[in-house]
This record gives C-alpha cells, structure tokens and sequence, in this order.
C-alpha cells in the first residue's frame, strides 16, 4: 500500500507524518498543492521524490484529513 511510505517518528518534524526516507511532512506537500503547485513542480523542487511519493501523500491525507489539516493551520499560525 501506498501509505506504507509515510511515517511518524518522535524527534523527527515533531512527530508529524512525513515521507519514511525523508523529513519532508506531509502537510507541507498538500499545502503546497492546495496553493496551487502542481506535481511536476514538485518533483522539481524535490528530486528527491517520485511520482509514486506524491501518490503516497495524497492517499494518506484523504485517510487523515483531520490530522494533516491541523499542521496545516498550526504551521500557518506559527509564521
């Protein structure tokens, strides 16, 4: 399963659920998205990831909106 790739480790992002081989949260992906950054965009700022990641993060955050919409609006307020 797609899912499979991300990951919460204590210590790491604060525990958020980020992509298992990087640091990069998932909220961050998806508010980038909703902003309107599109996927080859961020396969170009990340090369890092694949098409298969992106998959990954979008699947995860229709299972856990809740979650990822709460680190979304805790990062927008800490700026």
């Amino acid at each position: 399963m797609a899912t499979t790739k991300i990951r919460k480790t204590p210590g790491i992002c604060n525990g958020a659920a980020c992509l298992g081989r990087t640091q990069i949260p998932v909220w961050q992906l998806v508010a980038l998205r909703a902003q309107g950054c599109s996927d080859a965009n961020l396969l170009s700022d990340y090369p890092q990831l694949t098409r298969d990641d992106l998959k990954a993060v979008q699947t995860y955050y229709a299972q856990h909106p809740e979650e990822i919409n709460a680190a979304i609006a805790t990062a927008a307020a800490e700026r």
